[in-house]
């Protein structure tokens, strides 16, 4: 057990000397009673030895339990408290998933929905986030290491795309009363536009400027999953080639996975390739596997956080307080001090 406050108990100690020497230098007087004289015959019966004995004892005791309760009080004061040193490793990466969710990839991103969550799981310190787009760029998740809010996302999305899903393959009836516009609109929320629609490049780029400390904390080891069937709709405020370099320039690798559809592939894979990070076709044999196989076998820098934990224990020195107190009330009514 440690005080935080030792400073306290010094002082304390000085209080207690100071008590001591003023009781030992009280002079004795009456303060009841009658004088007698000619009391030498009583003093010297062994009754009245006995009494003065037991004075002596009980004054001094409730004495010393008077100036042990103050003590202990000083040293609550002073917070008696056991500190642990405990050395945290934390892994210092990021990932963001950066989602095209035009309905032409609801496919894709159902795959990948369901193949990152066994990622998440086995993530470790950590930061995971989640953005989608199409016109527009949306933050779902900001980068954490709240794995259980991420998976409820993954969870939110999946389902969206599901019913997305099933409005493309049948003739879905949206006067139903089964169907859930706010489950529907969950992917589409913040991302559509009248005039445009998959941006890619404005994508990637809304994704890249997500990461925190970006330009301040470069030891950070980050990347980005990236879906998308490069089908551009629109004017766009960044290209695909203007977006890969920004990451390439902020040390941030992509790694992308598309459709067997994707337009311009090759000029895709090259614009990804330049950041350090990998093109996956969806349809080639294993493809999610090597993707996430890729992205785990990425460099993490771990960073050892040094935490002092204090945990306060004030109870065994409370206890002999409110004893101390007690004994002492019990004896100076017994010598009336």
């Amino acid at each position: 057990m440690e005080l935080i406050y030792p400073w306290i108990s010094y002082i304390g100690i000085v209080v207690l000397i100071i008590l001591l020497l003023l009781r030992l230098s009280r002079k004795s007087t009456y303060r009841e009673g009658k004088k007698v004289a000619n009391i030498d015959l009583i003093e010297e019966t062994e009754l009245y030895k006995k009494l003065k004995r037991q004075y002596r004892i009980f004054g001094t005791s409730a004495l010393v339990s008077l100036l042990l309760a103050i003590g202990c009080g000083f040293v609550l004061l002073s917070r008696p408290a056991k500190v642990e040193q405990v050395n945290t490793e934390l892994r210092n990466r990021d990932i963001f998933l950066c989602m095209d969710i035009s309905s032409s990839m609801d496919e894709l991103n159902l795959e990948m929905c369901e193949q990152l969550r066994e990622v998440v799981k086995k993530l470790d310190g950590e930061r995971f986030g989640i953005t989608i787009f199409n016109a527009k760029s949306v933050l779902l998740v900001p980068l954490t290491n709240d794995y259980e809010y991420v998976l409820e996302t993954l969870d939110k999305l999946e389902e969206s795309l599901k019913v997305s899903m099933e409005m493309e393959e049948s003739d879905y009836d949206y006067t139903s009363d089964d169907f859930d516009f706010e489950l529907f609109y969950y992917k589409y929320d913040g991302t559509l536009s009248e005039t445009a629609s998959s941006l890619i490049g404005d994508g990637l780029a809304s994704c890249l400027y997500n990461f925190p400390d970006l330009t301040e904390n470069t030891e950070r080891s980050r990347l980005i999953i990236f879906t998308t069937d490069n089908e551009l709709n629109g004017t766009p405020y960044v290209t695909l080639d203007e977006a890969t370099r920004l990451c390439g320039k902020n040390d941030v690798k992509v790694f992308a996975i598309g459709p067997d559809n994707i337009v311009d592939e090759e000029a895709f894979k090259s614009s990804v390739e330049s950041t350090g990070g990998k093109y996956y076709r969806s349809t080639s044999s294993k493809a999610y596997e090597h993707l996430i196989d890729d992205i785990e076998k990425t460099e993490d820098s771990v960073m050892n956080k040094i935490e002092t934990i204090i945990y306060d224990q004030p109870q065994i020195v409370f206890i002999c307080m409110v004893i101390f107190a007690g004994v002492y009330f019990v004896l100076s009514r017994k010598v009336k001090l």
